[in-house]
Parts: structure tokens; sequence; C-alpha cells
């Protein structure tokens, strides 16, 4: 009789302390944080998601987790005003040793925007 009490007291502060600790954690680490992510401007949240997958990498390389996360990360801001821009973007090759690539790439976009350029010269006048 006094074993069930005492484990019925157990278990009610067990889940007394356990609800404690998590509105502990969430006023104190979780709502700061959420509240001031939704003021950061674009540059910072970008800078934050790379440290949040720098962090789950590194959680994994240190527990038995596998290493599913990791190495150079690329990063960019998605928004209405200015689609997608890179904020970090790793390369796949070499720049130096294949700038046929790189002429080339520049120079479909400089030919992207000749029609552009067209049309601003032709409401221009």
């Amino acid at each position: 009789m006094v074993k069930r009490q005492l484990r019925n007291i157990g278990r009610k502060i067990d889940a007394e302390l356990e609800s404690a600790t998590h509105e502990y954690s969430r006023v104190m680490h979780w709502s700061p944080i959420i509240e001031i992510v939704r003021h950061l401007p674009k540059e910072e949240l970008a800078a934050m998601a790379e440290a949040l997958v720098n962090l789950t990498s590194f959680k994994r390389h240190v527990t038995r987790e596998a290493e599913t996360v990791g190495g150079p990360i690329d990063v960019a801001v998605i928004s209405r005003g200015d689609g997608l821009i890179w904020m970090k973007r790793k390369h796949y090759f070499k720049p130096e040793l294949n700038q046929h690539f790189l002429a080339n790439y520049y120079n479909d976009c400089r030919e992207a925007q000749r029609p552009y350029e067209k049309a601003r010269r032709f409401f221009r006048t």
C-alpha cells in the first residue's frame, strides 16, 4: 500500500518536473528566438539557416546518427521582390580550369538582357 502511494507520488512529481522543465525551456529559449526571427533581415536569416545546418552537421558527427548533413553549404534567400538570390554558393569545379564555362555563362546572361535593353530604349524615346 505504501509502495503504491510512493510510486504514484513519484510519477506525479516526475510529470510536474517534466512540465515545468518544458515550460522553462519554452519561455527562456524557444520564444525569444522565435520572436527575434520574425524581425531579422533576409541576410541574417540566411546566416541563421547556415548556422543551423552546421549545428546539425556537428551533432550528427559527434553522435551515432548517420552523417547525412555536412560539407559545403549553399545558402540562398527567396523573396517575392527579389526572387532567388545566392548568399553563398559553392562551385562544383575550379573556375580557373573551366574559364570557357564562365565565359559562356556570362555571354548567355548578356544575350538574355539584350531584348530588355532594346525595349527600354524604345520606351524612353
